[in-house]
């Protein structure tokens, strides 16, 4: 096999994996389908975002997860453009394991950037009557690693020739100082 049919065979793995997560999420969001009473309309707003995007990340992993095990033609293609790089056994293999990572990054944070997204939402438009300047201050610095988890994922994925290019060369010096020919 090549190492993109090893990549397509770990991109389903992550889809089952995605189908459980969005499953698992779907059965906690029950709970927000029940409305708290005596809400006013600013409360109710801020009610309905945060409730909506925990309804919306259960369905983007099972959609995702679908896609995943059934297609997944243009993320194959975005990871593997056609032209084709010669490259050893552990080099294909060291490819592999950084693209996955990239999924794996992907996977993690772009839920993660839904809630921060959401939590800023809700702290932009609470009434003035609420402080929540310490809320608001967590949710800014948290925004940092989402976007910053996002934009690592996506990188590893399309290329990663730095980190591909420190992993090997590192690989290869460790492999020749220890190389018993050399002796």
């Amino acid at each position: 096999m090549k190492s993109k049919d090893y990549f397509i065979v770990g991109s389903k793995l992550f889809g089952i994996w995605c189908l459980f997560q969005g499953i698992v999420g779907v059965i906690a969001a029950i709970p927000t389908f029940i409305y708290p009473p005596k809400l006013g309309p600013e409360m109710g707003r801020i009610y309905m975002a945060t409730s909506l995007v925990g309804r919306i990340i259960p369905v983007l992993f099972i959609v995702s997860g679908i896609y995943l095990l059934r297609g997944g033609n243009r993320l194959y293609g975005f990871a593997y453009p056609e032209k084709a790089e010669q490259a050893t056994d552990l080099e294909w293999k060291f490819i592999l394991f950084v693209k996955m990572l990239g999924i794996y990054l992907l996977v993690v944070y772009i839920p993660d950037l839904l809630r921060t997204a959401s939590e800023c939402f809700v702290y932009l438009n609470a009434p003035p009557y609420l402080e929540m300047f310490r809320e608001r201050q967590f949710t800014y610095l948290n925004a940092a690693p989402s976007v910053g988890g996002v934009l690592l994922g996506i990188y590893p994925l399309r290329s990663g020739r730095v980190f591909i290019r420190m992993g090997l060369k590192a690989i290869q010096t460790k492999s020749n100082n220890t190389d018993p020919d050399k002796t």
